[in-house]
This record gives structure tokens, sequence and C-alpha cells, in this order.
């Protein structure tokens, strides 16, 4: 089957057309891959080898498509079928499980039914910012889940990184469980993280005007820190940890541990089937809305290459989505 293909770290991407077509196991479905998001993810597999799993490496971790095969365990346990919609983040690095081919493996534990108000475009916008998002949030944090019946609590959760796609998922996630939520970002995207129901700072200000802003919002009410700009040196967080001022749990979670979704096999994986039901529930709602996209060409794997390095260059602010084959 074709794909596109990246043959060691920092070699250019390049569509193939020989790749085997994956047979999934019990616990797994194969999808036919309809449209792709690109992620930063991408660039630091092909660029650097990370979580690399063999070489050579298909391009690809998040995406939506149609199911065509169904394992046992994947039909008998998780009830999927052939012609569902589904969407999600996939094995990082993992062979068979890359998103930039004609069809890929998931693993029906985490992955997520097409919520039903979502096109396929939206949908493949989805994964990787939802799944970050409610891991940090509940799974690290340990914040109380959304319920149906949502009572506003009095403490407030600090998002890192508010204007990207996992931060603005955190931000839309802590509001649906009751949390108030205050978020650092550029000043450009300071309006769209409003919109979603959040207070901002600016990131860019020094670190003691950043914790000030923060605790002026919230009277050091915290709930906990979620860094999903995966700082190298969280300084905020830090700081607000050893102010007087700060009130809550020392509770914090960063990107940084993961990027993406890696450990599909372990604890993540247990952790993200329970929340793939509170994700679809919130989209349905209307309580977490899919990602600001911008498709790049018109389709097939050459736009996919295109869109893979307008991701890694200078673009703007949305996700970048790239449609791969008709149904």
């Amino acid at each position: 089957m074709k794909g596109v293909i990246v043959d060691k770290a920092g070699a250019p991407p390049h569509v193939v057309d020989n790749l085997p077509k994956p047979k999934p196991a019990s616990d797994q479905i194969l999808v036919k891959s309809l449209w792709t998001a690109i992620n930063p993810v991408d660039a630091m597999m092909a660029s650097y080898g990370s979580l690399v799993v063999d070489w050579p490496l298909v391009l690809g971790v998040d995406a939506s498509g149609v199911t065509v095969e169904v394992g046992e365990t994947a039909q008998s346990k998780y009830n999927f079928k052939v012609g569902d919609y589904v969407c999600g983040c996939t094995r990082l690095g993992s062979p068979g499980h890359s998103t930039i081919q004609e069809y890929f493996l998931m693993d029906a534990a985490v992955t997520i039914p097409k919520p039903k108000n979502l096109d396929l475009v939206q949908a493949a916008t989805l994964g990787v910012g939802a799944q970050s998002a409610a891991l940090g949030l509940f799974d690290v944090l340990n914040l109380e889940l959304p319920t149906s019946v949502v009572s506003d609590k009095d403490e407030w959760v600090v998002i890192l990184g508010g204007g990207g796609s996992v931060g603005k998922s955190a931000v839309q996630l802590a509001q649906a469980a009751g949390y108030k939520v205050i978020a650092s970002c550029s000043n450009r995207s300071s309006e769209v993280v409003k919109s979603l129901g959040a207070s901002t700072f600016d990131y860019k200000k020094p670190v003691d005007e950043q914790v000030k802003a923060v605790l002026d919002a919230t009277s050091g009410k915290i709930a906990g820190i979620y860094d999903t700009a995966a700082s190298d040196d969280p300084a905020v967080a830090k700081q607000l940890f050893k102010h007087p001022g700060y009130k809550g749990e020392k509770h914090f979670a960063t990107t940084n541990e993961w990027s993406g979704i890696t450990d599909f096999e372990g604890a993540l994986n247990a952790a993200l089937e329970k929340y793939t039901p509170i994700i679809v529930g919130a989209v349905e709602a209307g309580k977490l809305k899919a990602s600001e996209y911008e498709v790049v060409g018109t389709g097939g794997f050459q736009d996919a290459i295109q869109a893979y390095r307008y991701q890694s260059g200078a673009r703007g602010p949305k996700k970048v989505v790239v449609k791969i084959q008709d149904e």
C-alpha cells in the first residue's frame, strides 16, 4: 500500500507504494485513513528518531477514518464494527500504526468513536489534543471528572500554554468538570482562549508578573498546574508553589514527560479507556470544541508531505490537516 516514509532520522519524507497492509490483532481495528492532522511530534520523530520503534518511519499519529476490519475482542468488548467512523491518536513510531498510509491499526481501547456533531476533518484534529489533555488533568492532576450535573468549584486550574491544541482542550475539559481556568498564552492567542471561557495572562511577561497575575485572579485557590507547553524549566509553576499566597495542593502535570501518547500497553492505555466516553460526551454536549484547522492541498500523499513541511515551518495558530484519500 502507499504511504509517506522517512528512511532514517533527518532524511526527507517520500512516497512509497510497497508498505505491507497491517492485520489487526484481536483487540485492534484496521482503519482506512481519510484525514490526518500533523503534530509537532511528527517532526520530532522524523528529525531526531525520538519514540521511533523501527525504521523506516511512516509519518502521522493523529487521524480520522473508517473501520474496515475488526478484531474479535475489539468487536465483543468494545463494540466496533466495519463501517464505524473513528478518530484519535495512534501508537507513536510503531510499524502499522502510522496514519499517512492507506490503512492503519488502532488499539480499540483507546480509539475514539467519531462524535456525532463532528465531520471527519474536525474529528482528525481531536485525538492528540483531547487525549493528552484528559491524561494530564484527570490522571496526573487527579481532578474530578466531568459529570452530567456539574457543580461549579471554587478552585482554579492553571494551564501553561493555553493557545496550543492540548492547552485549549485542557481549558475546556477542566471547565466541563466545574473548575475555573486561567491560562498563559500569547497576545495573538488571548482572544481565542478567552472565548473558551478562561482568564489569560501573557507568558512573555517576567515570571514574577505572571505569578502575580495568577494569584490576583485565583486568590491562590489552585487545584493544579498543567504545563501543556512542555517547558524544560516551568519557572512559573515553581514560583507559584513557593509563594505564600498559594493555597492549593501542589499538583503538577506536564507534556514534557510524554510528547503525545506513547505507552499503549500499560497505564496510559487503561487511563485513556476511561476518558474516551468523557471526551465524546464533552464534544457532543458542546463543552469541547474541535481545534480550528487549516487544510493543506487537495488530498493525497504528496500533499501530506507538503502539510508536514508546512507544519514544521512558519505557520499560523491553526491545526494543519490533510486529506489522505477518498472513502
